[in-house]
């Protein structure tokens, strides 16, 4: 599901009245105008008045759906975790041969790191560790999140003893990569190369996976 301005809307079937959807799309309109805002200006530009101007309602009804600006900004960080999880669920990532599986994951997930909503994520995160914004970050720790993606990479790559660490470290590597790259992108849009840049890490990543002495097996 996605809105018109392009920021992915998980899906939620849950209360599909048409006052809980006239209220989702309410919701979607201010995180859409405080992500855009973001991307624009930087995160100390979504004041009160930045954020009712740019979704087209008072903040009164900004209070209504989330209270403020905080719980704006931990809605912000909530969507863009959900959004990161559908992607690497796709069914398109465990079809083929492990080498078409490793193409698709990281078309997927540079999709990701090149979005606005990835980069407001990455602004309140920055943000957050010098101010006293009273944000959840329990979900995004380096301890969750490399749980979450260990149990991830055993479904993906059907992973064993031998070879979990050569694993571990090709997509930490490829995520490094890639974030990197996004910031380059946003310094400067019109970077050449950017498909061939994919394309070599992909290369990388073959090579370190998909090697003639210890071939990974995938079944179809």
């Amino acid at each position: 599901m996605q809105i018109a301005e392009g920021i992915p809307i998980p899906e939620d079937r849950r209360g599909n009245s048409l006052q809980a959807q006239k209220a989702r799309a309410t919701r979607d309109k201010i995180i859409h105008a405080v992500v855009s805002i973001i991307k624009e200006s930087g995160l100390s530009a979504a004041s009160a008045s930045a954020i009712t101007a740019r979704a087209g309602i008072t903040w009164g009804a900004v209070q209504h759906h989330f209270g403020g600006k905080n719980e704006i900004l931990q809605a912000i960080l909530e969507r863009a975790y959900r959004v990161y999880l559908e992607r690497i669920n796709s069914p398109a990532l465990h079809r083929g041969d492990l080498g078409a599986r490793i193409d698709c994951y990281i078309d997927i997930i540079w999709m990701h790191y090149k979005s606005d909503l990835y980069f407001a994520f990455q602004e309140i995160l920055m943000a957050h560790r010098d101010t006293e914004m009273a944000l959840d970050l329990h979900n995004f720790r380096p301890a969750e999140a490399s749980a979450l993606n260990l149990e991830w990479l055993e479904n993906f790559f059907h992973k064993n003893e031998q070879n979990q660490q050569t694993i571990s470290q090709a997509i930490r590597f490829a995520h490094r990569f890639l974030a990197g790259f996004a910031v380059d992108c946003t310094l400067a849009p019109k970077m050449p190369f950017e498909q061939q840049h994919l394309a070599s890490l992909k290369g990388l990543l073959r090579a370190q996976l998909v090697d003639q002495n210890n071939r990974i097996e995938i079944p179809n």
